[in-house]
């Protein structure tokens, strides 16, 4: 965000209130000319820190929202000040925004929200993610009194028409004198919202996005990367939330990602502790295609759930993945486990669930476990056809013999067991994915009978 905005805009002077010493040292050995960092201990105050102690990291943060833009009016005699999120990103130069705010003292910025996924209820109309405030009467009169009001209540949650500093905007527009809200299309694309637009033109580092319902194109001034996660130590753009079309991961979000890597490249030089990006063309090709493979039966995503409680409260989720087709395979599954039980007289369930997302068959000809006994004993455990028919409880809509058949998308076995520790867990099976065509005649012909004798095992 920073080094984005001192690119598009480099009359822009930036106050940093970092709120934990990782972020100030950071900060502070990449010395950036344009940045000037405000510790902790010289910006929270009494008030501050009383209610800091009542809330958690994110609602704290939320409550100096305002405290933050007061203090640099108070600090550094500023004209006008505005606040931005972190996360956002920009493409052009944001004086074009500013330049609504000739006749204004604030300026806020909707959600804009696309309709299935309009939050304006609990999460409010407006995003407080680029807040205007100018140092005149009619400013400080929303300010100080927005900052009052998240003294008192400023909580992750939607309680009496209020969610964190957010849902307080609701209102200024009507309640306030010289408030705009932004007209500029190109400020606050977000997730929520982007699905509106069409990608226009990109060319040189510029985004050209069209409003689809108007026709009419605009400028993406500023993004805004809700939602981009830290998954198995690496960045993932890919969110389950929002969808956003292919084209805007290709544009808008992989010039966020080459811009990441850049300054992962960079930061190594101080020092300074980063995670790896992972470029977001290859990102969202491997999480598209990982899903569509799984849809389509070719690749499984398979589940073992440990329990450490007969009420099944207490679960360890093992994921794995393996190559399936409509044909029978053949498999021999070897997990390292290495659980020790938490309570009680033992580990009593796994939860086996072959293929989520897909019907399928799956024959557990052997199930080896090894382990240790209640009594402190090294065990070998091993169950063959006829125990495995005799232990397996779960949800399936036919068994033969050992074969079960999951004709839903979310079948599973579970199976008893008492043991202190387990070290591995060895399942010899066969299994094959079921066709939606084949999956939608079987459970036509499950009469009332069959689905009852199926819930008894038989």
């Amino acid at each position: 965000m920073l080094r984005s905005l001192a690119e598009k805009d480099p009359s822009a002077k930036v106050y940093v209130f970092p709120f934990d010493e990782a972020c100030f040292s950071a900060l502070k050995k990449l010395n950036l000319s344009f940045v000037e960092l405000v510790s902790l201990s010289d910006f929270e105050s009494a008030d501050l820190l009383r209610v800091k102690q009542e809330r958690t990291k994110g609602e704290y943060c939320w409550t100096c929202t305002p405290w933050i833009l007061r203090y640099c009016f108070d600090t550094f005699s500023l004209d006008h000040c505005t606040y931005i999120d972190a996360d956002l990103y920009f493409f052009s130069n944001p004086q074009v925004l500013l330049e609504e705010t000739k006749e204004s003292s604030v300026m806020i910025t909707e959600h804009r929200y696309t309709p299935k996924y309009d939050q304006s209820a609990t999460s409010g109309i407006y995003c407080v993610q680029f807040v205007f405030f100018r140092n005149d009467s009619d400013g400080k009169n929303v300010l100080h009194w927005w900052a009052d009001k998240c003294l008192e209540w400023c909580y992750a949650r939607f309680e009496d028409g209020k969610f964190g500093d957010q849902k307080y905007l609701d209102h200024w527009p009507s309640q306030f004198n010289r408030v705009h809200v932004l007209k500029h299309l190109g400020g606050g694309v977000a997730p929520w919202n982007v699905q509106q637009y069409t990608l226009i033109q990109h060319q040189n580092d510029e985004i050209i996005l069209e409003e689809t319902k108007t026709k009419k194109p605009f400028y993406l001034v500023f993004y805004h990367f809700h939602d981009v996660k830290l998954e198995s130590s690496q960045i993932s753009f890919y969110g389950n939330s929002y969808f956003i079309h292919e084209k805007m991961y290709g544009s808008i979000y992989a010039q966020y990602s080459k811009a990441l890597n850049s300054n992962y490249s960079d930061i190594q030089h101080y020092q300074i502790s980063s995670e790896t990006v992972i470029p977001i063309i290859n990102d969202f090709a491997h999480r598209l295609n990982y899903d569509k493979s799984v849809k389509e039966g070719s690749l499984t995503e398979t589940h073992l759930f440990l329990s450490f409680d007969p009420n099944l409260s207490t679960q360890k989720k093992y994921q794995f993945n393996f190559p399936c087709s409509a044909k029978i395979q053949e498999l021999e599954l070897d997990l390292p486990i290495h659980e020790t039980s938490i309570s009680g007289p033992g580990i009593f369930q796994f939860i086996f669930l072959p293929m989520k997302g897909s019907a399928n068959e799956c024959k557990i000809k052997k199930i080896t476990i090894l382990g240790t006994s209640l009594e402190g004993e090294d065990q070998t455990i091993v169950w063959e056809k006829k125990v495995i028919q005799k232990l397996a409880n779960g949800n399936w809509q036919k068994r033969n013999g050992n074969s079960f058949f999951f004709y839903s998308t979310h079948g599973f076995l579970t199976f008893p067991l008492r043991l202190k520790k387990i070290h591995s867990i060895t399942m010899n099976i066969e299994y094959r994915w079921i066709d939606p065509i084949e999956a939608a005649m079987e459970i036509s012909k499950l009469s009332p009978i069959n689905r009852i004798l199926k819930k008894i095992g038989l």
